[in-house]
């Protein structure tokens, strides 16, 4: 429930910001901690994607995503293709430049920030290449994917039109999923208050 009723906020958010003239949105989960859990990125790009298309307000503003759980090629590719016209996998630049420190990459942390900025954005125009999409605006929120696992009432809102032959997810289980890997994540640290 605090799921979708989250996602409504940030839609009555979004549309605030359009109506005050805002042409440029940053969807991030930087501030998230122990109390308050991040959204999937892609749940939530795709959510925001689509709501904006409804309202008939897409072209109006620009997405940019600031996300933790991107991690690989794929991750990036699905949020270009659900919306986004940049992604900034900042826990993935702050890992490596932190296994660079460390000795366990053979390269300075700046080299190791730029070589994954190359490995993504190169994987990304293989991916396009392989579906025959040659331009990245033909690519940014085509929706050439489809859902696995995802329920009607997931799919309905936040990947509409796409296609989910096989049922799963609700709102609720994701709810829970983000629940437990949150209590992993926070179970050696001390939580903000």
């Amino acid at each position: 429930k605090a799921l979708k009723e989250r996602l409504d906020e940030i839609f009555q958010e979004v549309d605030e910001a359009i109506e005050n003239g805002s042409n440029f949105l940053v969807l991030s989960d930087r501030d998230s901690n122990y109390t308050w859990g991040p959204i999937p990125s892609l749940l939530l790009t795709s959510a925001v994607q689509h709501h904006l298309l409804r309202r008939h307000t897409r072209t109006q503003i620009s997405m940019v995503v600031e996300a933790g759980d991107v991690r690989e090629i794929h991750h990036v590719a699905l949020l270009i293709a659900y919306g986004a016209a940049a992604v900034n996998p900042y826990l993935a630049f702050e890992s490596v430049e932190d296994l660079s420190r460390k000795g366990y990459l053979n390269v300075d942390a700046e080299t190791a920030v730029k070589n994954l900025t190359n490995a993504l954005s190169t994987g990304v125009l293989k991916i396009m290449a392989k579906m025959g999409v040659s331009t990245i605006m033909s690519y940014r929120g085509a929706q050439l994917f489809e859902a696995v696992g995802l329920s009607d009432e997931v799919t309905d809102l936040c990947f509409t039109g796409v296609a989910s032959r096989i049922q799963g997810a609700r709102f609720v289980d994701i709810e829970n999923e983000q629940k437990l890997l949150a209590a992993e994540a926070w179970s050696n640290r001390k939580p903000i208050q």
